[in-house]
């Protein structure tokens, strides 16, 4: 299974060195950084139906992309998971794509329920979506990832300490922790300190993993 996830993975990741020089514009740092994790979710852990995509999600497991710059890297592992044609990732940037340069429900992408790219806002969309499951009665899991610099935004630490206190138990947040953001370093910019500690002091369980090694 891992070897067929890292064949996939590096698929992907030539889908968007592609689809970004072909736009002469983009993200490719963090989209390569990750690739595996997208791939993981998409093709091992969620649950999904991508002929049947729908905005509500009823049934199945969802996905926030919260740091939409990368998202040359998520809409390649939704064309490779079957949720629209790998031909249109060749419009990345162009005008009237549906594959914008941040994620967008303009043009009903699918796979896509929210607009992304004003960074600290997906875990509440997330969070919301989670709650929203508990009250109907569904088993099924909310995903979001985040970009470490993105940790700055004081939204993010809102919507943690409302999860905690909510006792939302069907949501999973990753953070792509590599230490770097548009600006520089994310340490010189603007320390997160000891990330795993802020996280468990808001009350969440911390897992931490090696993003890219599929194993």
């Amino acid at each position: 299974m891992n070897k067929d996830l890292k064949e996939i993975a590096s698929q992907v990741r030539r889908d968007l060195l592609r689809m970004i020089n072909g736009a002469k514009s983009g993200h490719p740092g963090g989209s390569l950084s990750c690739t595996d994790y997208f791939v993981a979710l998409y093709f091992s852990e969620m649950h999904l139906a991508p002929e049947n995509f729908t905005m509500s999600g009823k049934g199945e497991d969802v996905f926030y992309l919260s740091n939409g710059h990368v998202c040359p890297a998520w809409y390649s592992t939704l064309a490779r998971s079957g949720y629209f044609p790998v031909s249109e990732l060749g419009t990345l940037r162009q005008l009237g794509s549906r594959l914008q340069g941040h994620p967008s429900i303009t043009h009903h992408l699918p796979g896509i329920r929210t607009a992304s790219g004003s960074l600290g806002q997906g875990l509440s969309v997330a969070l919301g979506h989670a709650l929203a499951k508990k009250a109907d009665g569904e088993k099924n899991v909310v995903y979001t990832l985040h970009g470490d610099g993105e940790l700055q935004e004081g939204q993010i630490w809102e919507a943690a300490m409302l999860a905690a206190s909510k006792g939302v138990d069907n949501i999973i947040a990753a953070i792509d922790y590599n230490g770097q953001q548009i600006d520089g370093p994310v340490d010189k910019v603007n320390s997160l300190g000891n990330l795993r500690a802020k996280w468990e002091s808001f009350g969440w369980i911390v897992l931490e993993t090696v993003g890219n090694d599929m194993d």
